[in-house]
């Protein structure tokens, strides 16, 4: 089956399944499969985004300090891919690096064990990853799931992580009564060129260096951001301060994702406002101007997710503009030594 010494040489024990066996990631002809495995997997753990060929090659084309060759695992059962992992990791504001384990494991082929040893591999390589970098950071091991995915659960449970932040997927289920507070005194609207991007990416990197988690800012980053199929330049709602970009949000259509779910909704996220220009009603009169936009586009719902525990109050807000908590994920950590 031509398993690599990459994705075996970590593996404890597999599960007895017969022909079960592990290789990692060649090129992109993987992708097709990658992209069936997460669409059913998202479907059973109750999320409503859904993976695509473009989107999931651009990220995989841009990711930033993981080589996919070495870090993404693929488990077939015959021909078949029945699960995949990656891992990653990045810097936070408030001195933390994490050390991330992410993976998906077809609805048909839970409860084998297929999680557990992937896993289990990952926390291998990324203990060898961390010895082999420098860093003043307190190292975690995380992971993040979806809350409907249970196996998921028991399983960071089982290896000793512990659930520290619950995020929500927020809709608004219609596009009627928009409310579009008024800008602060001396903002506006503005167009934003594509010459202006890169100004704009650093605003909005500089502001979520306040928030919970990690962002990651690399040249990467950006242009995984910018070449993504649903990048739509006339959908990012930009206010300025003269020549100051003070805040921002990243409007989009998936016009896959509506397709497959029958409804026509728009993402309103990320949201940002830089430090100087909080507390002033900004965020709430950016957020109406970019409901407004998405249904002049014909979008009949909205949707964003949100730390449920943002510091700035942002759930509050997003339900004060009539959106409603679906679903939840939440993030689990624990220390970098435990076994």
């Amino acid at each position: 089956r031509g398993m690599s010494n990459a994705a075996t040489a970590l593996l404890p024990t597999p599960p007895a399944v017969p022909g079960l066996w592990f290789r990692t990631f060649r090129d992109e002809t993987d992708l097709p499969a990658i992209v069936a495995l997460m669409r059913a997997a998202d479907a059973a753990n109750g999320e409503t985004m859904v993976a695509s060929i473009d989107r999931v090659r651009n990220h995989y084309r841009n990711m930033t300090r993981i080589d996919p060759r070495e870090d993404v695992v693929l488990c077939f059962v015959g021909d078949r891919l029945v699960a995949n992992s990656v891992i990653e990791w990045a810097d936070t504001s408030y001195g933390e690096r994490h050390f991330n384990s992410m993976g998906a494991v077809h609805p048909d082929w839970r409860g084998h064990g297929i999680g557990t040893v992937m896993m289990a591999r990952n926390e291998v390589r990324l203990r060898a990853v961390a010895a082999g970098l420098t860093f003043d950071q307190q190292p975690l091991l995380t992971t993040w799931f979806q809350d409907g995915d249970s196996g998921a659960a028991a399983l960071a449970r089982a290896r000793g992580y512990a659930r520290v932040r619950e995020f929500h997927h927020m809709v608004r289920p219609t596009m009627a009564a928009i409310a579009t507070p008024p800008l602060p005194d001396g903002l506006e609207i503005r167009p934003l060129t594509r010459e202006l991007l890169p100004r704009y990416w650093a605003a909005m990197c500089e502001s979520f260096r306040d928030h919970f988690g990690s962002w990651d800012a690399s040249e990467s980053a950006y242009r995984s951001w910018i070449e993504s199929p649903n990048f739509d330049l006339e959908l990012q709602v930009v206010a300025f301060d003269g020549d100051e970009i003070a805040a921002g949000i990243h409007g989009a259509i998936d016009p896959i994702e509506n397709r497959e779910h029958a409804y026509q909704r728009g993402w309103v996220e990320p949201i940002f406002t830089r430090r100087p220009w909080r507390r002033r009603g900004l965020a709430s009169a950016l957020i109406g101007r970019t409901l407004a936009l998405l249904r002049e586009r014909g979008m009949t719902s909205a949707q964003l997710h949100v730390d449920a525990e943002n510091a700035n109050q942002a759930l509050g807000l997003y339900a004060r503009h009539g959106f409603e908590v679906e679903s939840s994920s939440s993030e689990w950590h624990k220390p970098l030594e435990n076994t």
